[in-house]
């Protein structure tokens, strides 16, 4: 009787990976040779991941093993995220704006727990962080959390998260981990510094970020419309899984903006002008650091199936004050204004200008002066 079985496995963007798994296999074991195998994904975490088989929402038991759960040759899996809300939006009418008081710079407040910090390596920490002080000029003097804005019950709270760097509301300090309430007007300031915001309600005149509120995940009804993109191929096999093939993105380290002019670049967002997801046309996606990376990590592209996990970078150049746009060898391929990107070439980024992941999305690029 043969102890293993041989299936297909899509791994994200790496679709139809052939595997020669061993029957007492678990899921969770499965999940963390997957994790070995792609060092473009998170295997420090993989309580975050599930594997599903096809044509099934519900995620296999991560402690039963292949055997128990009948998987059959015949039988697709798919590696994703577990789905989770790790933040909940704000009802448009309940959105406020933080406002730096010397340079006038805004950050919209639309989820809660909104934090205030800096950008991370850890996705999760980048999807709640809604006021980046790395766009600042004295803004490296933040930790990456050093606050957090809640709701509850209509009524807005600050929290202090950082050890040894302090967050004031109206001048008297907040004791970490003990939230605080806030109201309209309030002045809140971070850091040794003093950086000071003023907390107002959100202006119902201007544009409203649209967003779905879930946690990124892999849309498995839509596997169809890559697998011809997929070049599946055989492995020799291993004592527990068969080696699958992949070319991952390498991780591209988020480095410190460089201030410029009056210490800080302008603000710039994208704007969702064509989707799977129609519900998603004219959602915002607000570029808080350079580089900034275009993914699946990003809450308004996690069910776009062409779209990689890295797929694409806006730079900028403080010296010469512009903007770049380079594709991170994306299985799909990228274009702005209709002319292909080749992949790890950048490419000069206006206002306006339209960018193409994949076969699919298009965002329009806006800097706002």
């Amino acid at each position: 009787m043969d102890d293993y079985i041989d299936v297909k496995i899509n791994v994200f963007e790496h679709t139809g990976q052939h595997a020669r798994l061993k029957k007492t296999l678990t899921v969770r074991g499965l999940i963390e040779e997957i994790l070995k195998e792609f060092d473009d994904i998170g295997a420090e975490t993989p309580e975050k991941y599930v594997i599903q088989l096809k044509g099934m929402e519900k995620p296999l038991d991560p402690a039963m093993s292949l055997a128990q759960l009948d998987i059959q040759p015949q039988d697709q899996l798919s590696l994703g995220y577990l789905h989770q809300t790790i933040r909940k939006m704000l009802d448009p009418k309940d959105f406020a704006v933080l406002r730096e008081e010397t340079s006038n710079f805004s950050f919209d407040i639309q989820w809660y727990p909104a934090l205030i910090g800096r950008p991370s390596t850890d996705v999760n920490h980048n999807i709640l962080l809604a006021a980046n002080m790395q766009l600042l000029a004295m803004g490296l003097t933040i930790s990456r959390r050093h606050a957090q804005i809640t709701f509850s019950r209509a009524t807005y709270f600050v929290e202090a998260l950082a050890d040894n760097n302090p967050v004031y509301l109206n001048g008297k300090e907040v004791l970490l981990n003990k939230p605080v309430e806030i109201r309209f007007g309030d002045r809140i300031s971070l850091g040794q510094h003093k950086i000071t915001f003023r907390f107002e309600k959100k202006s119902s005149d201007k544009p409203l970020v649209q967003e779905p509120i879930s946690q990124p995940r892999e849309d498995f009804s839509a596997q169809s419309i890559r697998s011809s993109q997929s070049q599946p191929v055989s492995q020799p096999i291993s004592p527990s899984v068969a080696h699958m093939v992949s070319e991952p993105v390498s991780a591209v380290p988020v480095d410190k903006i460089r201030p410029v002019a009056n210490g800080m670049v302008h603000p710039t967002s994208l704007v969702m002008e064509k989707t799977i997801n129609v519900a998603n046309i004219g959602g915002k996606i607000a570029v808080q650091a350079y580089p900034f990376i275009l993914g699946r990590a990003i809450i308004l592209l996690s069910s776009e199936t062409e779209v990689s996990r890295q797929h694409a970078e806006i730079g900028f150049d403080a010296n010469k004050g512009s903007y770049t746009f380079k594709d991170l060898n994306s299985t799909n391929g990228s274009t702005v204004n209709g002319v292909v990107v080749q992949p790890q070439s950048p490419v000069e980024l206006h206002g306006g200008d339209r960018i193409g992941l994949g076969r699919i999305v298009i965002l329009r690029f806006e800097v706002t002066e």
